[in-house]
């Protein structure tokens, strides 16, 4: 009889361990780069998502950084490269930073002395 209970206790403390899901979170990250002149629309699949944004405007424009950017992964962004303009990051087509242009371009049509922008992202999974 005591090893039918403790077969039956054994047996109950298994399946509960087993059933139980695991609430450990996965951190993930990665890094966007935009460097082409032109639009270009991104979402990141994560949670609680972090970022370091850094944007060089065209024509060795100005250099802006922005650390502890919260993003969210419900969100459209959009990176723009403008010849001769600015670089830009959009939330939803709202204009959230941009870094303007250092002058007048003498390069030939499509492309851009050094504008990028790079978004360094850490979230949960």
């Amino acid at each position: 009889m005591k090893n039918l209970i403790l077969i039956g206790m054994l047996f109950s403390l298994l399946s509960t361990i087993s059933c139980t899901p695991p609430n450990d979170l996965k951190q993930i990250s990665g890094s966007l780069i935009f460097s082409e002149i032109g639009t270009h629309n991104f979402s990141i699949n994560a949670e609680n998502i972090e970022a370091t944004v850094t944007m060089v405007g065209p024509n060795n424009g100005e250099i802006q950084i922005f650390k502890n950017i919260e993003l969210s992964s419900s969100t459209n962004y959009t990176a723009k490269i403008e010849e001769d303009m600015t670089s830009k990051l959009l939330n939803n087509l709202v204009l959230m930073y941009e870094a303007k242009s250092g002058g007048a371009s003498n390069n030939f049509e499509g492309t851009v002395s050094g504008a990028y922008i790079k978004i360094d992202w850490r979230g949960f999974d």
